[in-house]
């Protein structure tokens, strides 16, 4: 695996685990413009269109999620935060009203790997039983090194939301902090409207 990555990634899981979480309350809402720099290869780095990696009870999923879908709201998230974990039950019933209008939601949980990127099988239970608890149904992805330059290395707090297309091409800004359901649903309304 790329030193560069690693180290991308050890860096961004001790920023969040260091700062914690962002909430209204806690930090004030941030709005990060998307990524216009070219990745590393050389590609512009527009966001999740090409990855590969697994869900929370691992299953293998890529980009292939959004595919049929004419935007997904990703949402990153850790079991330590509690802001994510009180949104968590709102995007889950927004999931299940907005699904039939083709928009998704996707988690994305950063700290059930150690450095190694190796599963943490007790941090995978605890994301599983979270998923489960707060109605949250919709997949949570784990993170791979595909994600970490292009997107995760954007920000330093969790949670941070965006919206991509059906190709994984992030068409948002990077939203930190948690919202409300109804934020939430201006927020998708506006994005969806944008993209027709």
């Amino acid at each position: 695996m790329n030193k560069r990555l690693i180290f991308l990634l050890v860096l961004l899981l001790s920023v969040v685990l260091m700062f914690g979480c962002g909430s209204k309350t806690d930090k004030g809402d941030q709005i990060i413009p998307p990524p216009q720099e070219q990745g590393s290869d050389g590609a512009d780095a527009t966001g999740l269109t090409s990855f590969k990696t697994t869900d929370i009870y691992g299953e293998e999923q890529t980009q292939e999620i959004f595919s049929g879908y004419d935007l997904t709201l990703v949402n990153v998230w850790g079991t330590f935060c509690k802001p994510c974990l009180n949104e968590m039950p709102d995007l889950g019933e927004l999931q299940k009203e907005y699904e039939p209008t083709g928009v998704n939601i996707v988690g994305i949980v950063v700290d059930v790997q150690d450095n190694d990127m190796q599963v943490i099988e007790d941090q995978r239970t605890l994301a599983q039983e979270i998923a489960n608890t707060t109605g949250a149904g919709y997949p949570h992805l784990l993170v791979s090194t595909e994600m970490i330059e292009p997107v995760l290395s954007q920000f330093d707090a969790i949670p941070a939301s965006f919206f991509v297309d059906g190709d994984g091409n992030i068409v948002s800004e990077f939203y930190i902090g948690s919202k409300s359901k109804d934020e939430w649903k201006s927020l998708i309304d506006e994005t969806l409207a944008n993209q027709k």
